[in-house]
């Protein structure tokens, strides 16, 4: 029986790592600035020489493809403090490679492959992110070594009338539960071009396996993702039951490629994007110790400044950050020490529609509220979405969360029911409608959102 266990054990570790033995691997496609021309394609390589390939699936005379160059950096963590010298992050040096690529169609379907040649790269271009195309005789002329899978993403198509699927902590993995959930979700919300998350996606930044076990999986792909980092993505590894931490978010900027108009002492963390007619803001609420500093508030400083900026260019404002602004205080005192006060104001005075946030693996849901109050206003106010967990940890309730508190009007002990959730969000000229559900396909919980701008 101890041998079956152990074979067991060994062939499902050869399967976490499986990812670094292709060619192509972590394989995310991030918005652009405005996600209906433009998206980033992310992905690791043990290849010196790649490119990628594209084209708008309805070109159905095969006749024109773009090709681009990446940009791409020899990385792994060798050189990083708290590494675990057990990840294959640490023992593999690999290309980790983007490519922004411009001018695309909204509403369309594009379809890419990543291609590696000896040879070098492809003669119709010149320079890290520049592009060409080839048509007639071009076709024949250049033949890649080995390339990837097809994939696909769909830009954003200017409609007011679209949906996209939110999700928090799939945390730990492996687990049986957060695969199934986004498979749930694709089939819910008809295939959504758009995935969200508020952070913490695995447990351990440092350890590449988890990564693998979650992107190199065919429920991750065909979305255009955008993700804030959680606690979690500042955890280098895990050692008598301590945490080593990251200074910095490294694994998590070398796994995704955002818009880089954040703050400017956390690029790649805090980003916006538009997505049709909302405007998306990450921000990066820190590992658990640093709540607080000089990071925190040039986010501060930049949000406000972006927001003044971009008035008017926009229906809807939903936000992404990790830790909840009417969390849990007894699973984080942060919370009440520095993010709500300081967070709460600012989300008041730009009218926020929604902020998705996770971190307490406990779900709960504030009314709309106008500072720390029920908002009496019309267009007035913001929802608070903490999901909880989109994975197997959860929490109980604890007494800083209750439904009778006068913010909160819905909060749900996940650990007791052994309910995970994600949620799909409907939205159009006049409203959003969030429909909260469980790994069930059930209905957990549905409120909707009033348009405040026009």
């Amino acid at each position: 029986m101890k041998r079956i266990i152990a074979t067991a054990i060994l062939a499902f570790s050869w399967l976490l790592s499986a990812g670094q033995d292709k060619d192509f691997y972590h394989i995310v496609v991030t918005p652009g600035e405005d996600a209906s021309t433009s998206v980033t394609i992310n992905y690791h390589t043990n290849h010196l020489y790649s490119y990628i390939q594209y084209a708008d699936v309805l070109d159905i005379s095969c006749t024109r493809y773009q090709f681009i160059k990446p940009v791409c950096e020899l990385w792994s963590t060798k050189d990083i403090e708290n590494t675990s010298t057990s990840s294959s992050f640490y023992t593999n040096d690999r290309f980790v490679c983007h490519a922004t690529i411009t001018d695309l169609q909204p509403g369309r379907k594009y379809e890419f492959w990543i291609c590696c040649s000896a040879s070098g790269y492809f003669a119709y271009a010149e320079g890290s992110g520049s592009t060409a195309s080839r048509t007639g005789s071009h076709v024949e002329a250049f033949h890649p070594e080995v390339d990837s899978e097809t994939c696909y993403f769909t830009t954003a198509s200017n409609s007011k009338e679209w949906n996209f699927v939110a999700f928090t902590d799939f945390q730990s993995v492996p687990n049986s539960i957060t695969h199934q959930l986004i498979r749930n979700m694709k089939e819910i919300g008809n295939n959504p071009p758009l995935m969200v998350c508020s952070g913490d996606m695995v447990d351990v930044a440092g350890w590449e396996d988890s990564w693998t076990w979650l992107l190199d999986n065919d429920a991750f792909r065909d979305f255009v993702y955008a993700s804030s980092p959680g606690d979690h993505a500042y955890w280098a590894d895990a050692k008598d039951r301590k945490y080593p931490q990251y200074t910095e978010a490294h694994t998590f900027n070398h796994l995704f490629h955002f818009p880089q108009n954040g703050a400017e002492k956390s690029k790649n963390t805090s980003y916006f994007f538009y997505y049709n007619n909302a405007l998306f803001v990450s921000l990066d609420m820190n590992n658990s110790n640093i709540s607080r500093g000089e990071k925190f508030d040039d986010q501060a400083r930049w949000f406000q400044h972006t927001l003044d900026s971009l008035k008017g260019t926009y229906q809807y404002l939903i936000v992404l950050m990790h830790k909840s602004v009417y969390g849990s205080s007894i699973i984080d005192s942060n919370v009440g020490k520095y993010i709500s006060p300081q967070w709460s104001p600012i989300f008041q005075k730009y009218n926020v529609d929604l902020v998705l946030s996770g971190h307490d693996h406990v779900y709960s849901r504030t009314y709309q509220l106008d500072g720390d109050h029920k908002s009496t206003i019309k267009n007035k106010g913001t929802y608070y979405l903490d999901m909880g967990s989109s994975g197997n940890k959860r929490r109980a309730v604890d007494t800083s969360l209750s439904e009778s508190d006068g913010i909160h009007a819905k909060v749900i002990d996940l650990k007791t029911k052994e309910l995970s959730f994600a949620a799909n969000i409907q939205v159009s000229k006049k409203k959003m409608i969030v429909t909260v559900y469980n790994q069930h396909k059930q209905i957990a919980d549905q409120f909707t959102i009033k348009a405040k701008r026009r």
